[in-house]
């Protein structure tokens, strides 16, 4: 996990706060090079040193560090595979008679024209006609 801590910042007066990413729990570390006279002449084009500065907020944040996923590869092997059975379908007004196919049993490569179904528990695809 990383922690990532802010503080947000501005010059007494204004409306707008600036956050200071990385803050450090003392007064010094925020007023200094890193803090936020800097940050502000950054961010604005001009510090004002001498102006009192409040704070409007101190928030941490932290942050899941995941190993990156894998994604499984599969073989291709080109095949026609055999259809579950067949059903009536419309489209464009006209009645068509397609293939269905349970999506679970279709492997990588699979090739098949439409039209078609294709069911899965979640979902259905529909395949036209070309």
């Amino acid at each position: 996990m990383a922690l990532q801590r802010t503080v947000e910042m501005m010059y007494q007066g204004q409306w707008r706060s600036l956050a200071v990413v990385g803050a450090g729990a003392d007064r010094e570390h925020l007023l200094d090079d890193r803090g936020v006279h800097n940050e502000h002449e950054r961010e604005f084009n001009y510090r004002r040193e001498e102006a009192p500065v409040s704070i409007f907020r101190i928030a941490v944040k932290a942050i899941g560090i995941v190993p990156k996923a894998e994604i499984p590869r599969h073989e291709v092997l080109p095949h026609v595979p055999e259809p579950l059975g067949r059903r009536g379908v419309w489209f464009d007004g006209v009645s068509h008679d397609a293939a269905v196919y349970e999506r679970d049993q279709l492997s990588a490569g699979a090739a098949f024209a439409g039209p078609a179904i294709v069911e899965q528990f979640d979902s259905t695809t529909v395949v036209r006609r070309e």
